[in-house]
């Protein structure tokens, strides 16, 4: 009798720790409040920046901080910020191949609609692309990178992208002391996924894999940390209302906002 109650007891215990577990499970209904802050902030800014864009090239409004080096920090900051922390939430996800595919597919329909109805303003491997691809290669390459240890992986990728940072706009590696120009040919037509391009290759909005695909898996070896929920309880609950609504909405306000703000742009 004593066996059987202390295997019954044990089984409680387990059914006890899996509905635990499954309570402080990261997902949908139980989201990491800083990654939700820092998204939103980054998509914000996106916006921001889409907006001065449109005035400027669509509208012809003057706004010189536009060109200055102070925006193209900023800009750089929030992009690293949004790609991983995206790379990140990426290692919650239990269909990443499928979510991955449908970013892809949305971003490739991007191209297409961009080419038929505004060709002046083509998008060629857009974010939409760029983060569908980073997530295909993520679900493929996942089982070997959770062979190693994570922080490892976080640092690998982390150190191929300030090297490779300046690769698809300067040709250039980074090595922190010098920098080291590569000799590419400005003819190679299809390799622009990974930031080759030709001397006839435009893109209205261009994330290539190299490096921001680097970013996002960089992002993907920090996925543990959090979900062992091994942070400050600060990290979890951090909630600035407007600003964690736009984090977890922010793929569909990427999707919608550049379509309105460049019908505004025209009717201005």
């Amino acid at each position: 009798m004593a066996l059987k109650l202390a295997g019954g007891a044990d089984v409680r215990n387990d059914e006890i720790k899996t509905a635990e577990a499954a309570h402080t499970a990261i997902g949908r209904k139980n989201r990491v409040g800083i990654l939700d802050t820092l998204r939103g902030a980054a998509i914000i800014f996106v916006m921001i920046y889409h907006m001065m864009y449109d005035l400027i090239f669509f509208a012809g409004k003057d706004i010189p901080f536009f060109f200055s080096d102070g925006m193209d920090i900023i800009h750089n900051f929030f992009l690293i910020i949004l790609f991983s922390v995206s790379g990140i939430c990426a290692g919650f996800s239990g269909n990443v191949l499928r979510r991955g595919a449908t970013l892809f597919i949305l971003g490739e329909m991007l191209t297409l609609f961009t080419a038929a109805f505004m060709p002046d303003n083509i998008i060629v491997f857009g974010v939409l692309s760029c983060f569908g691809a980073s997530m295909l290669i993520y679900g493929v390459i996942s089982p070997v990178m959770k062979r190693f240890p994570q922080l490892a992986v976080f640092a690998v990728f982390a150190a191929l992208s300030v090297i490779f940072f300046n690769f698809h706009s300067e040709k250039s590696l980074f090595f922190i002391f010098d920098s080291v120009r590569l000799n590419i040919p400005d003819n190679i037509e299809y390799l622009y996924p990974i930031g080759i391009t030709s001397e006839n290759f435009r893109s209205m909005d261009y994330f290539p894999l190299v490096p921001f695909g680097f970013i996002f898996l960089a992002g993907t070896g920090l996925s543990d940390i959090f979900a062992k929920r091994e942070l400050p309880e600060f990290f979890y609950k951090a909630s600035l209302p407007v600003i964690n609504f736009c984090g977890k909405y922010s793929l569909w306000l990427y999707i919608i906002h550049q379509p309105l703000f460049i019908a505004i742009a025209y009717l201005l």
